[in-house]
């Protein structure tokens, strides 16, 4: 097995000299590579989708001149990698380490009750279960159609290493990302592995994002890069990168939240910085939106804030009696118009309509809707503003809604956010009296709902915003 992989990586060393500058990267984002003249007869494209213009030409034609991409007339290098081809993209590597390879036993039988024996990439499932290498999410469902995430094919391909019987070198020490504590606990030794094997990198702003889905290109590259870590030299002094599962769990015990605290005081930033930031909220942060709007006091930053909104409707299907806020004109979810503004950061303050809920259903929809949001725009920055008191006359606070209730929940989402790598921002210390109920003179309607803000305690908002910015996002 070990000299048939050693030909392998010679083949694939050889396909690598030959496309030049366009070898692989151990990036799963697009890498900063130049594409390679027309290949001269070496290559025949059999994707009708796939050209030397796109930034991972290179590493599909690597794969494809080896046998582990099939040849199709499409190749759709954009879309959502899928479980069942990831597998089978694993099966077709493992043949061409070994050409006599012999299929699966028991192909005629189904280990999964969601796997057809006719889907086309039953045999490679089948094989990948036989080796160890995917168990399925239950004991009898795989979910072949699902989405390939970032973890997820860390530890398939560190499962597939194991069954290769390749030795992969440390080239990194292993590093906590921002969101490290958010990786799944099956996936925490395989994501470690990779990292440290030089198969997958963070994002620039030292998060992993292990929840993300990966494209098909994508995919390519982490094939790649796993070939590159099998090939590097083994010295005698080489420190191996154990391919065992679990090997590195206990490593995450050693890991502190980094978002240990509310985000602390510092100074001021310049206007610009809210330029590319979406304010989400409901009837309190309108009159943020309106005092924003006549001043400019937070720049060009977007808003989408509305009467009555909370986290829980915002999760509701669109029509013309829900409570979306619109966008460029139109009404639109919540996430389709972030992903629409472009915005790299997104300040979220929503409770009040929906903590007499309950602390779990209001804290748990907000969760949701964050997924949602991160799911259409997976590099923004999320941003939680701590819900606002009451004042000590309003007439809306009952057994269920009322200044204790809002504390609760504010300290849960605080507690939410150091898990989930989110930033929390106490704004509602701004706003407090001695009593933690809202400032009387910073409410418009004091003895009536006793929630909403004058123009002063807008001021105060701004001025609080602008003091209180995560340094990683200056």
């Amino acid at each position: 097995m070990k000299r048939l992989w050693k030909r392998f990586l010679c083949l694939l060393l050889v396909l690598t000299l030959v496309l030049g500058s366009v070898g692989c990267s151990n990036k799963t984002e697009e890498p900063d590579v130049s594409t390679s003249a027309p290949l001269d007869g070496v290559w025949t494209n059999p994707y009708s989708d796939v050209d030397d213009s796109l930034w991972s030409y290179g590493f599909i034609t690597r794969l494809n001149q080896a046998g582990i991409l099939p040849d199709a007339h499409e190749l759709r290098p954009g879309e959502v990698e899928q479980r069942g081809n990831f597998a089978a993209c694993l099966y077709a590597m493992a043949k061409a380490l070994d050409g006599d390879l012999k299929a699966p036993k028991d192909t005629e039988e189904s280990p999964f009750t969601d796997v057809s024996v006719e889907d086309p990439n039953f045999e490679g499932i089948l094989w990948a279960k036989e080796n160890g290498i995917i168990y399925g999410v239950s004991d009898t469902e795989f979910v072949p159609q699902g989405s390939v995430t970032r973890e997820t094919a860390c530890v398939m391909l560190i499962r597939f290493a194991r069954y290769a019987g390749m030795k992969l070198v440390q080239q990194n020490a292993p590093i906590q990302f921002r969101d490290s504590l958010q990786v799944s606990d099956y996936a925490r030794s395989g994501v470690m592995a990779c990292q440290m094997a030089g198969i997958v990198n963070g994002y620039p702003d030292k998060y992993f994002r292990p929840a993300n889905e990966i494209t098909r290109e994508q995919c390519a590259v982490m094939l790649c890069g796993m070939l590159d870590a099998a090939a590097a030299e083994t010295g005698r002094d080489a420190v191996l990168v154990s391919t065992e599962d679990g090997a590195y769990d206990s490593v995450y015990a050693e890991y502190a939240a980094i978002f240990s605290a509310p985000v602390p005081e510092s100074e001021g930033v310049d206007v610009s910085y809210f330029d590319h930031v979406v304010f989400v909220g409901d009837s309190v942060s309108v009159k943020l939106q309106y005092y924003c709007a006549s001043t400019k006091a937070l720049g060009n930053a977007t808003f989408l804030c509305a009467g009555s909104l909370s986290a829980t409707n915002a999760l509701w299907e669109v029509s013309s009696d829900s409570p979306h806020p619109t966008y460029q004109g139109q009404k639109m979810s919540i996430e389709d118009s972030i992903a629409l503004s472009g915005a790299d950061k997104v300040y979220i303050m929503l409770g009040m309509n929906n903590i007499s809920f309950g602390l779990e259903d209001s804290t748990g929809d907000m969760v949701k809707l964050i997924d949602r949001i991160l799911e259409k725009s997976p590099d923004v920055a999320i941003v939680i503003q701590a819900v606002t008191p009451m004042t000590a006359a309003s007439r809306t606070a009952n057994e269920w809604l009322n200044n204790d209730s809002i504390q609760t929940y504010n300290q849960r989402m605080q507690e939410i956010c150091r898990e989930r790598g989110w930033y929390y921002l106490a704004v509602d210390e701004a706003f407090k009296d001695a009593d933690g109920n809202l400032i009387a003179e910073y409410c418009s309607d004091p003895e009536e709902m006793g929630i909403h803000f004058t123009t002063e305690a807008a001021a105060v908002w701004v001025e609080y915003l602008m003091t209180h910015v995560p340094e990683v996002l200056k």
